[in-house]
């Protein structure tokens, strides 16, 4: 069995990590403060060789009750206080900050105009906790009548500015601060640049990259960067470790098999995939290669926009932003994986309920830049949107469309204003998913591990035990022969519930030897993860 180190949040896929559990990113990045109990490898299906009666359960994602956390207020963002940006925990001054997406209320008329989209502008938010957020009066961009607001880019400045990857280096002591961020100058007035640069060439996008010593004046470096193709309106940037970078985007690609659905408001009938680059220096940027589309098990109108990770006990946690293009609907999948590149999901269901339509994050939840773990949580800053991503009975638009049984008016129109406000939700870190029993009460669920390492120490587990229930675990040769004193008979059963507790049988405390299987036996009773104390 692989033993774990202490808790890192590097910014890596969307990895951040924080000093004393801070969100922060860069090379040589401090460890984490230690918590008073033991973090376990994440569980994978590889862990198993044969699962009877067991399946995964995933826990539910617990909305902020200061939920809004931020609505919209001002002249700039009355049509929405949008995510497609960062919130973290900035470990050089203390300050929750977030970079984020602002859009003015869309003028009505005879209806949607569809400007929306070539109105919004990069803001800055800070917040002393996380969750009462401000906007600070700055002197960058200025609004008729508002000489101060918390505006970072103008339109002038190469059009809109979306999906702003902001990563800290607090060695770093000229430039702690960067990001790379999508401007889009043909959705402003200036056609042809972005600041001093030109803009990209036979793409209506660019990816442009910056430098900052405060995090609020930003010095555009380089650009455009990547050319993101189809679809190249998502996408978040990551530094690893070692100095080098990933991003993961939205792509857009048919192969065949793949179903569309008729009203879909992308015009080309073409399905959301996830695609995946990585870049030693980043400047130069390897093809993006898609990682992540729908399987056989999600249905035909399954898409998926946005992967953000983060890195936790030598896997990654991330949220999947799921597009249900049958209703228009955004929510969040949970995703493991070992190296970034390979997901698994625990579920298949949303990782946190969108409320009732009309409410925020009824419509859709988009996602910041990263998950943040701090004091033992896993927080997911989003954007809640109030509506849907678009139309789906528009009486202004025909022909009438028949869908299976469904009539519906019109199709495919543009996408919808986002009218949103900064939300977030959180997961206990230690207990985002576990295995369980797929039948429950009194039937016992079986899962019997590959052959790994004990180290001839001691099995800890962290599970929880419903009443009437009980955890036993049994240890075997790698051939799968029970070792006498080992066996789930003689094990002291586990009742009640336990973040970090030891294993004992007749046999004794320790393994007694190197190489075993483990087989869980599990009775109303979640095993969340396990390990080897040496």
């Amino acid at each position: 069995m692989i033993k774990m180190k202490e808790l890192f949040f590097v910014v890596i896929c969307t990895l951040g990590i924080s000093g004393a559990l801070r969100a922060q990113t860069g090379k040589n990045l401090p460890a984490l403060k230690k918590n008073s109990e033991r973090q376990f490898p994440l569980l994978m299906p590889d862990n198993f060789d044969s699962l009877l009666l067991a399946y995964w359960r995933q826990e539910q994602g617990v909305p902020d009750p200061k939920n809004p956390l931020l609505e919209p207020a001002m002249p700039w963002d009355a049509g929405g206080v949008m995510a497609h940006g960062t919130v973290l925990h900035d470990p050089i001054d203390g300050l929750w900050k977030a970079w984020q997406v602002s859009t003015p209320a869309e003028p009505v008329l005879d209806g949607i105009n569809g400007k929306h989209e070539s109105l919004r502008r990069l803001t800055y938010l800070e917040s002393k906790d996380g969750v009462s957020w401000y906007r600070p009066e700055l002197d960058i961009v200025k609004w008729p009548g508002y000489p101060r607001t918390n505006i970072l880019f103008d339109l002038n400045s190469g059009g809109i500015a979306q999906y702003a990857s902001v990563l800290v280096d607090p060695e770093n002591k000229e430039w702690p601060y960067e990001m790379f961020l999508i401007r889009n100058p043909f959705l402003g007035p200036d056609s042809t640049r972005v600041g001093h640069l030109p803009a990209p060439k036979g793409e209506k996008r660019g990816i442009y990259r910056y430098r900052s010593k405060d995090g609020k004046h930003w010095n555009l470096i380089s650009g455009p960067l990547l050319n993101l193709g189809r679809g190249g309106d998502v996408a978040y940037f990551y530094r690893q470790q070692d100095g080098s970078y990933t991003m993961y985007c939205k792509q857009y690609s048919k192969e065949p098999g793949d179903r569309v659905i008729p009203f879909d408001n992308n015009a080309q009938q073409l399905v959301r995939k996830i695609g995946r680059s990585t870049s030693a220096d980043g400047t130069t940027w390897e093809p993006v290669k898609i990682i992540f589309e729908r399987d056989w098990r999600d249905p035909g109108f399954a898409q998926y926009l946005e992967l953000c990770p983060v890195q936790l006990n030598k896997g990654y946690i991330g949220m999947l932003t799921y597009y249900d293009a049958s209703n228009k609907t955004m929510s969040l999948q949970m995703a493991v994986s070992r190296d970034g590149i390979n997901w698994w999901r625990p579920d298949r269901r949303p990782a946190f309920a969108n409320p009732p339509l009309g409410d925020y994050g009824g419509g859709m939840t988009w996602q910041m830049h990263q998950p943040i773990i701090e004091n033992g949580k896993m927080y997911v800053y989003y954007a809640g949107s109030q509506g849907l991503h678009g139309e789906i009975l528009d009486s202004r638009m025909q022909p009438r469309l028949e869908v299976g049984n469904e009539s519906v008016i019109g199709t495919r129109i543009g996408t919808l204003p986002f009218y949103t406000a900064l939300c977030r939700a959180s997961w206990d870190v230690d207990r985002m998913y576990a295995l369980a029993p797929s039948v429950g009460g009194p039937t016992i669920g079986r899962a019997v591990t590959k052959p790994e390492s004990s180290g001839k120490g001691q099995l800890l587990v962290n599970v929880l035990v419903r009443k009437g229930g009980e955890f036993r675990a049994e240890l075997t040769d790698e051939s799968g022969k029970v070792i006498p004193g080992f066996s789930a008979a003689e094990c002291l059963p586990v009742t009640g519930d336990h973040r970090q507790v030891a294993i004992q049988w007749k046999g004794g405390k320790k393994a007694p030897v190197d190489k075993v299987r483990i087989r869980f036996v599990l009775q109303q009773a979640f095993l969340y993860g396990y390990d080897w104390k040496k």
